[in-house]
């Protein structure tokens, strides 16, 4: 009896250990090729882009790249809400004193209806503790923190990356660089993206979402940041629907009022009834990214 009990407990003050580790250090953690801490090992920047995985398949890096000199990175793992991409800039400014002559953040009017929530471990995963109280706390403010969800977001979530972190990292390295997908992703043919079912007539506006979009531009201007909004294309089917419309008359309403800049997918040169360009709705090919990132960095306002 006397083994098994400190059996467990050894097990038990392993455990514990491993979670604290995980929520104050795992930030710090080398990911190479995505999150914060990478981009932030990669110095001074002409263009940093802050959204979700439209920004991870629909910008191509590489163009990026050859277009203002490899100081490019993506970071895109905002799990589709606003609430995080506030989290993420503050922690850019907090933990670096790196220049960024422009940051881009991604208009994207549906993720105004997003609940807040952890919808992407990985954001847990980048955030300095300090960070992963800051998230808690917009978490606590719609009353999302039951103990089920603190169970999850400081136990469990992004516990997988920390066990298995030798081995997927590697893999990570190879099918992520500076933040963007690497594959040459295929189209899922006409057919497919002319059928594929979506239903987004019960979206509701979320507040915190388009609050944590007004706190983002504020904290911008008072740092200086230079910075602007960049709606991707969608396929035209999600453009054309009357709900994105709606929140996309409401999205470019709050820039216009705050006096943001921002970059929409009509402004942009790109064919997006063309299905040879996307995988599905929102995630392009490898082909439509490469065509649509050429095109985007004409628009892109980065001072020499």
């Amino acid at each position: 009896m006397k083994k098994i009990l400190i059996t467990l407990s050894a097990a038990l003050i392993i455990i514990c250990a491993a979670v604290a580790f995980k929520n104050v250090y795992s930030c710090e953690i080398p990911i190479g090729n995505r999150g914060i801490r990478a981009a932030i090992m990669e110095g001074d920047l002409d263009i940093l882009l802050i959204g979700s995985s439209t920004f991870r398949s629909n910008l191509d890096i590489h163009e990026l790249d050859k277009a203002f000199d490899n100081r490019a990175y993506i970071i895109s793992y905002g799990g589709n809400q606003y609430a995080a991409t506030d989290i993420q800039y503050d922690e850019i400014k907090k933990r670096s004193d790196n220049d960024h002559k422009l940051m881009v953040f991604e208009l994207d009017p549906l993720m105004l209806t997003e609940e807040v929530k952890l919808s992407d471990s990985r954001v847990i995963w980048d955030l300095s503790f300090e960070g992963k109280k800051a998230l808690w706390e917009k978490l606590k403010s719609v009353g999302n923190t039951d103990l089920s969800i603190m169970y999850e977001y400081f136990v469990t979530s992004g516990m997988d990356d920390l066990i298995t972190y030798p081995v997927t990292e590697r893999f990570y390295s190879t099918r992520y660089y500076k933040g963007a997908k690497t594959d040459d992703t295929p189209s899922s043919g006409k057919e497919f993206l002319e059928n594929e079912e979506f239903d987004i007539s019960d979206s509701v506006l979320i507040e915190a979402q388009a609050d944590a979009v007004k706190e983002v531009i504020e904290k911008c201007r008072r740092d200086g940041q230079d910075f602007i909004f960049l709606e991707c294309p969608h396929y035209y089917r999600l453009e054309d629907d009357p709900k994105y419309r709606e929140y996309h008359d409401y999205f470019l309403k709050m820039m216009d009022d705050l006096d943001a800049p921002y970059i929409l997918a009509h402004d942009v040169d790109f064919d997006n009834r063309n299905p040879d360009y996307y995988e599905d709705m929102s995630h392009m090919s490898g082909e439509g990214r490469r065509v649509y990132t050429k095109e985007l960095i004409k628009h892109l306002p980065v001072s020499d």
